[in-house]
């Protein structure tokens, strides 16, 4: 089963929880993107992360799986500002420095 939410300071979560063997327990995955994918296996990634393994329920994988990937988001700027997050009002494009 998979799911995909976003966007989150402009990036997308692709989520994707897998059955162990028996079907007693549920892994999962998540995928951080720039664009929102069509499917959790289209889709084109920054980051790939393991949201772990054991659960007991695929909500409860799919819930991991976004939860791990919202973590991550958090550490990384904004894809909604124009300068990442980064105030830098000198440079402009007529400054050397943008060249």
């Amino acid at each position: 089963m998979e799911k995909i939410v976003g966007p989150i300071h402009g990036f997308y979560v692709a989520s994707y929880a897998w059955p162990s063997p028996d079907a007693s327990r549920y892994s999962s995955y998540a995928k951080i993107c720039r664009h929102k994918p069509g499917s959790y296996w289209d889709a084109q990634c920054l980051f790939k992360l393991f949201g772990g393994e054991e659960h007991a329920t695929v909500a409860c994988a799919l819930a991991m799986a976004n939860l791990v990937a919202r973590e991550h988001i958090d550490d990384l700027p904004s894809l909604e500002c124009s300068t990442f997050g980064l105030g830098m009002p000198f440079f402009d494009a007529s400054s050397p420095a943008a060249a």
